[in-house]
């Protein structure tokens, strides 16, 4: 059943089926194993199976569904885990064959993300994209779909189960997006606030398990939960970072990416992800040590532009350079650190300042005494790098900002700025 939550610690037989057809996506073993693994799960046999296109009943015909059944005996497994997406019908006659229960990547996935979500937020995302998923799956979570019953609370009597289970999904469904709506508008008046003050917001993007939640400690000296594996942090966190003497900026850390995210899961984070969208930079962390270093960038630049923030100022950070034996430091507008042991960490903060200042542009603002109040407003937004005053009591302030400053000041505020 859908809905069944397979036990930590079960006899897991992977299946990595291959289509030679470009238009089903190609996962890798090795990946999917440590989504099982990150899921409590032990893989205890590995088959590959490779075909033109998926068989309409079984995805993998007939043939090799019997030689699953023979390995799943042999091994004595108690779950099927395929790599590639089922329709209902194929995973229904998959386990009324195997008699196990057959998970996909994207259930596998979705299970991981309902296990790691702390926060609200978090919980209505995982559950939108749960309940979204399901809604093609329905006949194969139910053994009632024939009944046909009436009464109270029921949409009318003789009406199919399926059509009322559907209808409950629905509701559900348009329930919790208005949950996720209602907490998406008070992070949008939380992002406006932060946008009046103006303190710029660097974001940590990457591949999971590339070390971002180590290195989001390493930079601000806090303590949010990190672990080696899969997804180990869902929740996105925000905390102030000190760059350059008083410099503040905020640093957020956000969901990991994985190649191909499950389209649920990527509308489901939508507003999780708006943090990324917003960034005035993006640290993009990757493995140092990673064999497969520029498939695991080009996925993340896929999810980036599937966000609308391909176009964002990205920094690339090389993480984990302790096992690579690199040396730290800055280079080709990239930098090398090590979380973990703190190598690299000063070098990159450098960096960051560096290219915040270079995305300011500077500008000339005379105020009358009686501004006051946009006086300390340019104070908090940490833009003022000079003010002088002159014989008449006015006062003068060089100032370096943003592109989306400058425009906020003369919209919201009646600036008048000099290039």
């Amino acid at each position: 059943m859908f809905f069944d939550r397979p036990e930590e610690g079960l006899k897991t037989l992977l299946l990595s089926i291959r289509f030679k057809s470009l238009d089903y996506p190609r996962y890798e073993v090795g990946e999917t194993g440590d989504l099982a693994r990150s899921a409590g799960l032990g893989v205890e046999h590995t088959r590959i199976v490779e075909r033109q296109s998926p068989h309409p009943a079984t995805c993998i015909g007939q043939g090799k569904v019997e030689e699953l059944v023979s390995d799943i005996a042999d091994h004595g497994l108690d779950l099927l885990l395929v790599d590639q997406e089922l329709t209902a019908t194929q995973q229904k006659n998959m386990e009324a064959r195997l008699k196990v229960r057959v998970m996909t990547r994207t259930e596998l996935i979705l299970r991981i993300f309902e296990d790691r979500a702390r926060s609200y937020e978090g919980k209505l995302q995982v559950e939108l994209a749960t309940l979204s998923h399901a809604q093609s799956h329905l006949v194969r979570g139910w053994t009632h779909l024939d009944r046909q019953r009436g009464g109270v609370n029921l949409r009318g009597v003789g009406e199919k189960q399926i059509d009322i289970d559907k209808y409950l999904l629905q509701r559900r469904i348009h329930t919790t997006r208005g949950r996720l709506d209602k907490v998406k508008r008070q992070r949008s008046l939380q992002r406006r606030k932060r946008l009046r003050s103006r303190v710029p917001l660097v974001a940590l993007v990457g591949y999971t398990n590339a070390g971002k939640s180590t290195l989001f400690n390493a930079l601000t000296q806090s303590e949010i939960y990190s672990d080696d594996r899969l997804f180990a942090t869902l929740d996105p966190t925000i905390r102030s970072m000190c760059l350059d003497g008083d410099f503040k900026v905020l640093l957020a850390d956000t969901v990991g990416f994985i190649k191909h995210l499950p389209v649920d899961l990527v509308a489901a984070f939508k507003a999780t992800l708006e943090e990324v969208a917003n960034a005035d930079l993006l640290l993009h962390v990757m493995d140092a040590s990673a064999p497969n270093l520029e498939e695991i960038q080009e996925s993340v630049r896929e999810t980036l532009g599937d966000i609308g923030a391909d176009s964002i100022p990205t920094i690339s950070v090389f993480n984990k350079i302790d096992v690579t034996e690199t040396e730290a430091g800055t280079r080709n507008e990239a930098a090398y650190v090590s979380a973990t042991v703190g190598r690299g960490l000063s070098e990159l903060k450098q960096h960051i300042t560096r290219r915040l200042r270079g995305l300011s542009k500077p500008y000339s603002i005379e105020l009358e005494s009686k501004d006051g109040k946009v006086r300390s407003l340019l104070y908090q937004m940490q833009v003022v790098d000079e003010e002088t005053h002159t014989i008449d009591g006015r006062a003068i302030f060089r100032v370096s900002l943003a592109r989306d400053q400058a425009h906020e000041l003369e919209a919201r505020h009646g600036i008048s700025l000099h290039g």
